[in-house]
């Protein structure tokens, strides 16, 4: 059963652009961003986000005054799929609660020992849960995550904790804000012969609001120039990376993004597109991967603000 579940970490890992080895397996997915607005924007979100999926980038940003629920999709690598379902809830004057769940499944994969025909199909599944709560404390907001992880590579079963843990403040009002995440500090169960070392990231970054026009009678955004710029570090790579966004808000309705990604062999630019209506928001990020990887990825974005 050994190599089946080597060709399942194999796919999970060509996902994420890292060298294989027997105990890397799809709680690196957990390096992949959720929504399809930050994804646009190069995943630059440690400061910029403020809606429901801060229960990911960072749980200070969970801490506004309104209430939220959205699902998200992801299409990445050989058709690989996943699920984000996300709700904030006011917690007072001051807080917020975030729940999350993520969900990935891999569908049948072909298990083979040599080349040749396939020897029968096999499945690898990934399964994260988590509450976040999120506290403004005047000009700064703070918030803490804690989530369960669960995998499942064939017959191989793990599970495991971790938590992340994040700051915001507002430099000039809300027009500058600094953010700064620590995210998957945990532990998981051995899968197979080791246990699985979670992908411990930092995050620092700034999110600027440089030019904005309001309608004088009612405060509309006609026009809103959002710049979001981030430095990750990954430990598991001891790799560091930079992000940036650009987002462009016109008549408050329609918003198109655009963003960079560096030290990533899979994603290098970004791009997408948001529609606000009412309550709703509807959002879509397009990422040409590079060169020797089928693409492109597809992020889809539903959101209810109330």
């Amino acid at each position: 059963m050994k190599h089946p579940c080597r060709l399942g970490l194999l796919l999970l890992m060509l996902v994420l652009t890292r060298p294989v080895d027997a105990q890397e397996t799809g709680l690196h997915l957990l390096r992949v961003g959720t929504n399809a607005s930050a994804s646009a924007m190069g995943d630059a979100q440690v400061a910029a986000s403020r809606d429901v999926f801060a229960t990911y980038w960072n749980p200070a940003g969970l801490a506004v005054p309104s209430n939220a629920a959205a699902v998200s999709h992801r299409i990445w690598i050989g058709n690989l799929r996943t699920y984000d379902v996300a709700a904030r809830f006011r917690a007072g004057q001051q807080g917020g609660v975030g729940l999350a769940l993520t969900a990935t499944d891999s569908g049948d994969l072909e298990a083979r020992d040599t080349p040749g025909e396939p020897e029968g199909v096999f499945s690898a599944q990934f399964v994260g849960l988590g509450v976040s709560y999120g506290r403004r404390f005047g000009p700064l907001r703070a918030g803490v995550t804690a989530k369960y992880l669960s995998e499942q590579i064939f017959d191989n079963r793990a599970s495991g904790y971790a938590f992340d843990a994040g700051m915001q403040v507002d430099v000039v009002r809300n027009d500058v804000v600094i953010g700064v995440a620590l995210q998957h500090v945990g532990k998981m169960s051995k899968l197979e012969n080791e246990a699985t070392e979670l992908p411990r990231m930092l995050r620092a970054g700034a999110a600027v609001f440089p030019f904005r026009i309001l309608a004088a009678e009612d405060g509309t955004r006609l026009l809103d120039v959002g710049l979001s710029a981030e430095v990750s570090h990954l430990f598991l790579d001891d790799a560091t990376r930079v992000h940036g966004g650009v987002g462009l808000t016109v008549l408050d309705m329609i918003i198109i993004r655009a963003g960079f990604i560096t030290n990533d062999a899979l994603r290098n630019l970004t791009f997408g597109a948001g529609l606000h209506v009412g309550a709703l928001f509807f959002d879509y990020a397009y990422l040409p991967f590079e060169g020797g990887f089928e693409g492109p990825g597809h992020v889809l974005t539903l959101q209810y603000v109330w």
